[in-house]
């Protein structure tokens, strides 16, 4: 512990009597402490810290920057941390002009990678190497644990300029199938795209859910399910041939001619364009009129999003997790988490460095993390049958821990296991959650079982940035997704072929050959040393 365990537990019984009481608490119980950030701070070297504004704390906790937590944090911690809230849909933009005014924090979290990048590319965040090898502890052991975390933060130039954290690789969206509807209409778990187009048209057209209407869909093809089935054909924009990274038009030629054989032959919802985020699917796949669908296992929450609601209105309803059946491509994972995700840098202009370190180490260590995410034993938390904190009044929970997600960005989930995962998190005393831990291993084995690959090279996260002439490119060419979905709604009258005749003028017009050259040298170069399906593969859960 980094602090006297006489002053650590002070103030927490500070916490446990309540925020009001915590914000009067001081280091020694003499004395208040500082108004603003909590007490016990005076004497520790200073620092900013960005963290996002979601709006999301309850009046009653006060604010982003100055809550329980943040006082927590700077009674425990190894130096006073002042928040500066960012707005969460705004980051970036907020961001870019604190850095142009000289403004910007000592310590920087954004989940957007390319942001990160642009900040080094314009040499606004430091290495630090240095700051791990002199003065980390906490971090410096998660990296000799974890090695992939030194390749996923270093640079062009060989050095490191991030901080992340550390995930189980866990099936993060599930393939659902009706399993009744298959019972039904005596019909096998499909295993190739052909037998999934054929299920999807018994689905459709055989009366599944026997109310002797022709009123159900086979698949959704909009939201999650329609990507899913781009990674069956691993049209996933950049492949792997002989060796060299290229564009894979073969793969979204394949994926664009099976969607548009569900949509000829009357097998998916005929609007699926108009439902941009995948909200009707999800509607249809609830009130039980769509047998295949894509929804996630990932998180608690998760239940009441994709199966609860379903059960309430089809109780008989039985649903099964199953693989992405193989396409002549292979067979991929339909949706797994990153589980090395970069999150935090150091701004070049930190006055203490050092300090910034020591903050850096104390967020990342396994006491922080515990606190963050289970609040206080005995108050918010209580342990379950299974040994695992749980909360102890859902309420309470929610009021005043469950908000400070933004507070984890440095916290390694894969530190507080077995109990962090959805496993560990839901009841197997209620039977609907009974049902959904078996949707979730059984999604585990569907993206990570026996012969399952992920279809792009890496996780976008760990892709390269482009530099401002080729993300426009990027912008220019993302248009040919419409020639694609055009020819999926046209019938006869526009074919795939007349879209990637199309797609292939824009590609060159808009400069596509400078991209295709700029991955593939990138590939070239990195092959050795960058962060990818391989390195994540090795963060797979295990059963």
């Amino acid at each position: 512990m980094r602090n006297a365990t006489k002053k650590k537990w002070a103030a927490i019984a500070c916490l446990l009597a309540g925020t009001a009481i915590f914000a009067a608490c001081s280091n020694d119980g003499g004395e208040q402490g500082d108004k603003s950030q909590g007490a016990g701070s005076q004497g520790k070297s200073k620092i900013t810290v960005s963290i996002y504004e979601r709006g999301n704390v309850p009046q009653e906790m006060g604010t982003i920057d100055n809550n329980q937590w943040t006082k927590w944090l700077n009674e425990n911690g190894p130096v006073e941390a002042q928040y500066v809230p960012i707005p969460r849909g705004e980051s970036v933009q907020k961001l870019n002009l604190l850095f142009a005014s000289g403004d910007a924090p000592d310590v920087v979290s954004d989940f957007a990678t390319s942001f990160r990048d642009q900040l080094y590319q314009q040499k606004q965040i430091m290495a630090v190497d240095d700051l791990i090898a002199e003065h980390s502890v906490s971090y410096k052991a998660l990296m000799e644990k974890y090695p992939e975390l030194k390749k996923a933060a270093a640079k062009p130039d060989g050095k490191m300029y991030e901080f992340g954290r550390v995930q189980q690789l866990v099936g993060f969206q599930a393939l659902f199938i009706r399993n009744d509807w298959l019972k039904k209409l005596d019909l096998k778990v499909p295993e190739t795209p052909e037998e999934l187009f054929e299920v999807a048209k018994a689905f459709t057209e055989n009366d599944p859910d026997g109310n002797g209407q022709k009123d159900t869909f086979g698949i959704a093809l909009s939201g999650e399910t329609g990507s899913a089935i781009n990674t069956m054909f691993r049209d996933v924009d950049w492949v792997l041939e002989d060796g060299k990274l290229v564009r894979g038009w073969e793969q979204k030629n394949k994926a664009n001619e099976f969607k548009k054989r569900l949509y000829d032959a009357g097998l998916v919802d005929k609007d699926f364009l108009a439902d941009k985020n995948g909200q009707k699917a999800q509607q249809d796949w609830n009130s039980g009129k769509i047998g295949i669908f894509v929804g996630r296992t990932v998180d608690p929450v998760n239940v009441t999003q994709y199966y609860e609601p379903l059960k309430n209105n089809v109780p008989d309803a039985e649903v099964i997790a199953i693989k992405l059946p193989a396409s002549e491509y292979g067979r991929f994972a339909i949706g797994v988490n990153n589980p090395v995700q970069m999150t935090t840098v150091i701004n070049a202009n930190a006055k203490n460095p050092e300090a910034a370190m020591k903050y850096i180490d104390f967020m990342a260590s396994k006491e922080a993390g515990e606190m963050l995410r289970y609040g206080v034993e005995g108050t918010h938390s209580v342990k379950g049958a299974n040994g695992c904190l749980k909360p102890q009044d859902a309420a309470l929970f929610s009021k005043e821990v469950s908000w400070n997600i933004d507070f984890q960005l440095l916290m390694s989930q894969i530190e507080l296991e077995p109990c962090a995962g959805i496993l560990s998190q839901l009841d197997p005393e209620k039977p609907l959650e009974k049902e959904f831990l078996e949707l979730v291993k059984q999604n585990n084995e569907a993206n990570l079982g026996e012969g399952v690959e992920y279809a792009s090279i890496t996780h976008g996260e760990h892709m390269p940035t482009l530099s401002d002439n080729l993300s426009v490119i990027q912008t220019n060419v993302s248009k040919i997704s419409d020639f694609y979905n055009k020819a999926i709604v046209a019938g006869a009258s526009y074919t795939i072929e007349q879209a990637h005749a199309e797609a292939l003028d824009l590609w060159n017009k808009s400069g596509g050959g400078e991209l295709a050259a700029f991955y593939a040298d990138w590939y070239e170069k990195s092959k050795d040393t960058a962060f990818f399906a391989k390195d994540m593969w090795q963060f797979a859960k295990k059963e």
